[in-house]
């Protein structure tokens, strides 16, 4: 774990969830927003609780718009739905291209997504790969995650750490 880093745990619903969004459309991209709570316990982390998609944006096959109305739905939603909680980060897919942060996906993060705990999901729904970034320092890189599996009278984590 680098210094600074911000742990990120996913509950394992939220993701099967992404991912089932994520397979609806094999030749454009898809995208939506990461929400849940930032915590400090030795050191900060943040806890994907829930996922909404972003289904005003435009979708093209190598690019994803979020519009006015994408900002005003996720506003209001959050507001309504849940309440006390933040706008983690944001998820978009890369069909058959790979997982990478291209160079207005940085655009994006770094002008709408600047906190040091604010974090991208990108998918390749094809290639069935995936990988969480984050801020460190200055720099938007690769990072791990922690994935916590939640079923009625147990709790297990699986750790992919890559950063």
């Amino acid at each position: 774990m680098h210094a600074g880093a911000v742990t990120i745990y996913v509950h394992e619903p939220v993701l099967e969830r992404i991912l089932a969004y994520s397979e609806q459309e094999l030749r454009r991209e898809l995208g939506g927003f990461l929400i849940g709570g930032l915590h400090e316990d030795g050191g900060n982390y943040v806890e994907i609780q829930h996922y909404l998609p972003a289904v005003d944006a435009r979708s093209q096959v190598a690019s994803l718009t979020f519009t006015h109305e994408t900002w005003s739905r996720l506003r209001q939603q959050v507001e309504t739905e849940f309440a006390g909680q933040l706008v983690l980060g944001w998820h978009h897919t890369h069909p058959d291209l790979g997982v990478f942060l291209s160079g207005y996906d940085l655009f994006i993060h770094r002008h709408f997504f600047p906190h040091f705990w604010q974090i991208a999901l990108v998918l390749d729904p094809v290639r069935r790969e995936f990988a969480f970034f984050q801020w460190r320092a200055d720099e938007i890189v690769d990072c791990g995650f922690v994935c916590v599996a939640v079923e009625p009278g147990l709790r297990t984590i699986e750790s992919n750490s890559t950063g």
